[in-house]
């Protein structure tokens, strides 16, 4: 029965993530309610992650054979066959018998014979004819292609095509759908990274330096942070290469006056603190107390102290100037959407505008906060040309006195002085933007 508690909880997860609750929230609910083990919670969390990266390739083969469509079913019965078919489709070692007798074991008791009988003849069909269903044709419809069977919203692979050309965004796309690498910025101020990768290689993890940034790991298998003393000392922060080259970037040294004007929940503001050796002040702002809460929570596991917290809009604020800014602006968050594969879903095009104004009024503000000979950084986890270089494109002919500053020669290759535009397809890590400005006023 254990298996069924499992599917039960990602069932319920999938429901509550059409419902709005966020990818990570709604497994984690779950998994609570549910009371599993570790290694059902393992499976539980492969199959919602798995059907929600995978969601339309596998809605479109499950309306292949279906003889109602995927989104005239009520919620339930529809991610009970998603769970199944993904598990048919993607998973090898859960035996083809299993996932159809799991799903039909979780039918909703209204109509159980009639919609059990249906869950089952819908899966049993899907176990004959999957290999033989047609995508939409390559050459003839190239964003279709891509988007069914490699699961993404059209609009979106359509921008890819354009900038990037098939191979790439292929390959993009199957990025995205595999499950993210677990990546630890090492707290240099409690630990070594040797200390600390030796330490992980004892309790059988394998950890590798980073692709670029000096004090990163990137291990073999994820770990649970609840269970690790590591991390209660504060040994790590769980961050991605391509957040942790963010501060590397604004490189601000020990006694300085540093600002991060959207800094919860705090992994670039504690970074900022472990490269000044906790020596100066850091205004970390953001806009709600709950949010505030977070970099507190993690400063405090971490030993920064120097880190002085603000509830505040980063558009409007008004401070003394300081040596370094940075702007780790809301986005679009398209180039991590294999660490939030719900993000695909949720996001629209059109949200792509209205963030970049967004972005735009809160970096008009930060030009006001960097002091003379000062430095101001500007970071998104994006892809996107109107969110990054064409934001500072309009940045640089509003603020001529700014202009690109260099970034360490060990980062990802420059697209010009000063900016680098990180890409999962060619670097490996997260999709990320990073931009290095000076205010040359004396």
């Amino acid at each position: 029965m254990h298996a069924s508690n499992s599917r039960s909880a990602a069932v319920d997860a999938l429901v509550k993530i059409e419902n709005g609750v966020l990818i990570s929230a709604a497994l984690d609910e779950a998994l609570v309610a549910h009371k599993l083990n570790e290694l059902d919670r393992a499976l539980a969390a492969e199959i919602v992650y798995g059907s929600v990266r995978m969601q339309k390739t596998i809605d479109y083969v499950l309306n292949s054979i279906s003889s109602i469509k995927i989104n005239a079913l009520e919620p339930l019965v529809r991610n009970i066959l998603r769970t199944g078919a993904y598990q048919i489709l993607y998973l090898d070692r859960v035996p083809v018998s299993a996932a159809v007798n799991e799903a039909v074991k979780l039918a909703p008791v209204k109509n159980r014979r009639k919609v059990s009988g249906y869950i089952n003849a819908v899966l049993r069909n899907l176990v004959r004819k999957h290999r033989s269903i047609q995508f939409p044709d390559l050459d003839s419809d190239p964003v279709g292609h891509v988007a069914v069977k490699y699961s993404h919203p059209e609009w979106l692979v359509k921008r890819w095509l354009d900038r990037y050309g098939l191979e790439n965004t292929i390959r993009f796309c199957q990025i995205n759908n595999t499950s993210p690498e677990l990546h630890l910025r090492v707290n240099t101020l409690r630990i070594s990274l040797e200390k600390l990768r030796n330490s992980l290689v004892e309790q059988g993890i394998a950890a590798e330096k980073g692709r670029f940034a000096p004090d990163v790991l990137i291990c073999s298998r994820m770990l649970s942070p609840a269970a690790d003393a590591s991390f209660e000392q504060g040994y790590y922060y769980i961050q991605n290469e391509s957040s942790a080259l963010v501060a590397h970037a604004l490189a601000p040294r020990p006694g300085e006056i540093v600002y991060d004007l959207c800094a919860a929940p705090g992994g670039k503001a504690t970074h900022l603190g472990q490269l000044m050796a906790n020596q100066g002040q850091i205004i970390a702002v953001d806009q709600t107390r709950e949010r505030i809460e977070l970099i507190q929570e993690n400063a405090a596991r971490l030993g920064i102290s120097i880190i002085k917290t603000l509830v505040g809009d980063a558009r409007s604020l008004q401070l003394p100037t300081a040596d370094r800014v940075l702007v780790d602006a809301p986005c679009s968050g398209l180039g991590v959407l294999r660490q939030r594969p719900d993000a695909r879903w949720r996001r629209k095009e059109q949200d792509i505008d209205s963030l970049a104004k967004l972005q735009r009024q809160i970096l008009e503000n930060a030009a006001t906060l960097v002091k003379p000979g000062g430095t101001l950084v500007y970071a998104t986890c994006t892809t996107e040309p109107e969110e990054n270089q064409d934001m500072i494109k309009w940045f640089l002919e509003r603020y001529p006195h700014f202009s690109q500053s260099a970034l360490p020669s060990w980062f990802p290759m420059s697209q010009s002085v000063g900016m680098t535009a990180i890409l999962p397809f060619i670097h490996g890590i997260d999709g990320f933007f990073i931009c290095k400005l000076q205010n040359n006023q004396s």
